[in-house]
């Protein structure tokens, strides 16, 4: 474990501290998911969330915006979620049985996402990942699949690779380096590369259509439509990876915002509110396989009731207040990207944001950051420091500078992270010119 505490951090986390010490002797590297390890100072060992924000094990009380890595779209503490979790409780934990609310959910995410005909549930993102990649295979008796660089999807050895500029293969100590040789890697935004490639041998394209994990990129124009016209003129199949966009960028995910519709979607974070759903959507002629259950889909927690019933309860609300929620989520991210922006122009400090809709990127950067390649000049070690000076002004983001918004944060909550920002970029400027 690197050791990065000052005295005054020792004090004010040191709870956090021993947990991580403690955490190492019986559990591997001390956390459950290794970039929660990467945390500056120290991992924050989290006692309770409420609404906006969560309070340590210390007492310390921070803004978040991690929101769990992007799931926690209403907040930490939903009435109806948590509602809706413990009537759900109270009628036992799960069966070896099909249970109505995995019909209902189906039908409430047909009402919200323009591709989903029907849809079928895993648990995570890798998981639903590795789903859809087989229906497409079934379902076109081909194997091949574009991937884009820098998109994340998920961490199985497959499709594990190109997941950052300039790192094309393998991603993973302990990777098949074998298992990916059916992917070909392009460049996301480059619709060119995709009606180059693309023939017959194809089963899909999978694509982020808004690069979230990659820095907040919205889609060049005419990119989405155009791997859209390309996919259907080989047979392919088109797979948003919506995991993060979904339920996020709008009810109806990065298709709705951007009026594109997919063969396929995959689904997850923001569905479940905070619990573990995953989806895989589709047109009925894409999900056909499965629909006719020729193709084999097991999971012992596949939609198990407690996920489904708080994802019920978090799409009833998107429905019911988005025309509210979304444009109050998007001006708070948009107001945010700016004040960091205008701060760090105010101060020559090597500080830039993007923000696609309800997320935003913070990173350091001494050039500007427009596209993804761009990424590649990025400072990650004082993108670290700049989020651990967050961190000690009461703000939480994920370590490496990805930010969510949630219906729980409030106009007091922006004013004070606006506060938090200029001192850090203070406190961050006085350390470097020391």
């Amino acid at each position: 474990m690197k050791d990065s505490l000052d005295a005054a951090d020792r004090q004010r986390f040191a709870g956090s501290y021993a947990h991580r010490k403690g955490a190492l002797s019986h559990l591997a590297y001390g956390v459950s998911s290794t970039p929660r390890a990467t945390q500056n100072p120290v991992a924050i060992a989290v006692e309770r969330g409420e609404g906006a924000h969560v309070v340590d094990v210390d007492g310390n009380r921070f803004i978040d915006y991690a929101l769990g890595y992007g799931p926690l779209i209403l907040g930490h503490t939903p009435a109806s979620v948590i509602a809706a979790i413990q009537n759900e409780l109270s009628h036992g934990l799960r069966t070896a049985s099909v249970h109505r609310g995995e019909a209902e959910l189906a039908e409430l995410i047909a009402a919200c996402v323009p591709s989903a005909e029907q849809t079928s549930f895993v648990s995570t993102g890798t998981e639903a990942i590795q789903l859809a990649l087989r229906v497409a295979r079934a379902a076109t008796g081909r194997v091949k699949i574009v991937k884009f660089r820098a998109n994340y999807h998920g961490w199985a050895d497959g499709i594990h690779v190109g997941n950052a500029i300039g790192q094309d293969g393998a991603s993973a100590l302990g990777q098949d380096p074998q298992a990916a040789q059916s992917v070909t890697l392009l460049d996301w935004g480059d619709a060119e590369q995709v009606e180059a490639v693309l023939d017959s041998s194809f089963a899909a394209v999978i694509v982020e259509p808004a690069a979230i994990n990659g820095g907040c990129f919205e889609p060049p124009a005419g990119f989405l439509e155009r791997l859209r016209t390309a996919t259907q003129r080989c047979g392919a199949l088109l797979i948003f990876d919506e995991v993060i966009t979904g339920f996020r960028l709008a009810l109806g995910g990065a298709q709705e915002r951007y009026g594109v519709t997919p063969d396929l979607s995959v689904l997850g974070k923001a569905l479940g509110a905070g619990l573990p759903i995953s989806a895989v959507s589709g047109s009925r002629a894409a999900m056909e396989v499965l629909s006719s259950g020729r193709l084999m889909h097991r999971g012992t927690f596949n939609g198990n009731p407690l996920s489904v019933a708080a994802a019920i309860a978090c799409l009833k609300v998107l429905q019911t207040e988005r025309g509210e929620i979304y444009p109050r989520m998007d001006g708070f991210a948009a107001r945010l990207c700016r004040f960091l922006n205008d701060q760090a122009a105010r101060r020559n400090a090597p500080i830039r944001a993007r923000e696609v809709g309800a997320a935003l990127q913070i990173f350091s950067a001494t050039a500007p950051v427009e596209t993804l390649r761009d990424t590649a000049k990025v400072d990650k070690d004082k993108t670290l420091l700049f989020t651990g000076a967050l961190l000690r002004q009461g703000v939480m983001t994920l370590p490496r500078g990805l930010c969510y918004l949630s219906s729980a944060h409030s106009e007091a909550d922006i004013a004070a992270t606006e506060t938090a920002i200029a001192v850090a970029m203070e406190t961050m400027a006085q350390s470097t010119a020391a």
